[in-house]
């Protein structure tokens, strides 16, 4: 049995919590008028990126969403303090204006080598148009071996990220809007192994010794059991994470995989790969049946196009020899009009939202009956 961390929640305090929670159900990006964070946080544009959430957020209540994932960019938090600061109020208090709770994500190994990272460049941001996230050579290539890069490997910015933590957690700890603290995306990804295993570890300290209210999680991504910062992340989640871009099967045996490793409330933070049978007419059901929590990657086809395949599958056999089929979107559910990609898929989120709303009102009621 693993030790748990001071302050980590027990296995039947998460479960406590989770049981009080609706179906979580929602999705992670940024609005389609972003091509990145810094589009999406910086002082530059704000007006109408604002607005644009807006609209999305009044989307995503419509088909019966309510829950978003959203990845804080540090440079902004540097280097424009007070307006990210001003604008992640303003992203909160939307969210929570279109029942949307926060699943807010601090740190993140998806990036790029330092032979590709571009300082950060506020203002009108650039766009590779036909890439997935809308870069050229961004983390989805498939085409380097080299680790990612980020400003936390330079001891001068070190300090600073602890900071931005304490921060967030001094004003959102106690804060019912941010429901969950994604402590940091993928650890270990793009070739980083465990460099970022003392950061992770420090911010989940600085958040419990914060004492926040709302769970700490780290995400799962890839290898799980052989991953060192993978497993290390996980021991000290209060609920588990985890990412599955793969086949239905796939994520059926995974799924049941983390659930007798961890015996804690699984959350479902990245998924929807159209590619790989990783579909919302199986996967979405499979979650509401299960009471695993969902977030799918994107909303609404955007300046990141996301909806573009991963770089990476360019250059597989199986796609120069003509059997993989890359027509059709990979992810997001939404055109640039609001329409949907395919009405199918909304048809199964609306049902099966509107379901668990349902099984949440009748057991509600049975327990005020008993």
């Amino acid at each position: 049995m693993t030790t748990l961390a001071p302050g980590q929640w027990t296995a039947e305090e998460a479960w406590a919590w989770y049981e009080k929670q609706p179906w979580i159900r929602g999705w992670c990006g940024y609005p389609s008028n972003c091509v990145n964070r810094i589009a999406m946080w910086q002082e530059y544009g704000h007006e109408e990126v604002a607005e644009q959430i807006e609209r999305e957020f009044a989307l995503a209540e419509s088909i019966g969403f309510n829950a978003v994932r959203a990845v804080i960019q540090f440079e902004v938090w540097r280097f424009e303090h007070d307006s990210f600061m001003n604008n992640l109020e303003e992203y909160l208090t939307a969210a929570a204006r279109h029942g949307l709770g926060v699943m807010l994500c601090l740190g993140n190994d998806c990036t790029v080598p330092k032979s590709r990272f571009r300082p950060a460049v506020f203002g009108e941001q650039h766009i590779d148009w036909g890439w997935h996230s809308g870069i050229r050579q961004g983390p989805h290539t498939g085409d380097y071996r080299e680790p990612g890069y980020m400003l936390l490997d330079e001891p001068e910015y070190e300090r600073d990220y602890y900071d931005m933590v304490g921060e967030l957690a001094d004003r959102y700890g106690q804060d019912g809007r941010v429901q969950i603290w994604d402590v940091w995306n993928e650890p270990g990804n793009s070739n980083r192994g465990t460099m970022s295993m003392k950061a992770m570890e420090t911010f989940f300290s600085i958040l419990r010794a914060k004492g926040v209210k709302q769970p700490l999680t780290a995400d799962g991504w890839g290898r799980f059991e052989q991953s060192e910062i993978e497993r290390r992340a996980m021991e000290l989640s209060d609920v588990i994470t985890y990412h599955c871009y793969g086949p239905f099967g796939n994520l059926v045996a995974l799924t049941e995989r983390l659930r007798s490793m961890w015996g804690r409330p699984l959350i479902n933070n990245e998924w929807l790969n159209r590619y790989e049978g990783n579909r919302i007419q199986e996967i979405f059901p499979l979650f509401w049946l299960e009471r695993i929590g969902s977030y799918s990657w994107g909303l609404m086809q955007g300046y990141s196009q996301t909806y573009e395949p991963w770089g990476g599958y360019f250059l597989r056999e199986d796609f120069k020899n003509g059997k993989l089929d890359l027509t059709g979107w990979q992810h997001d559910l939404f055109r640039f009009n609001g329409h949907p990609y395919d009405p199918n898929e909304i048809a199964v989120i609306r049902r099966f939202s509107a379901l668990a709303d349902e099984r949440e009102a009748r057991e509600k009621k049975e327990k005020g009956q008993g």
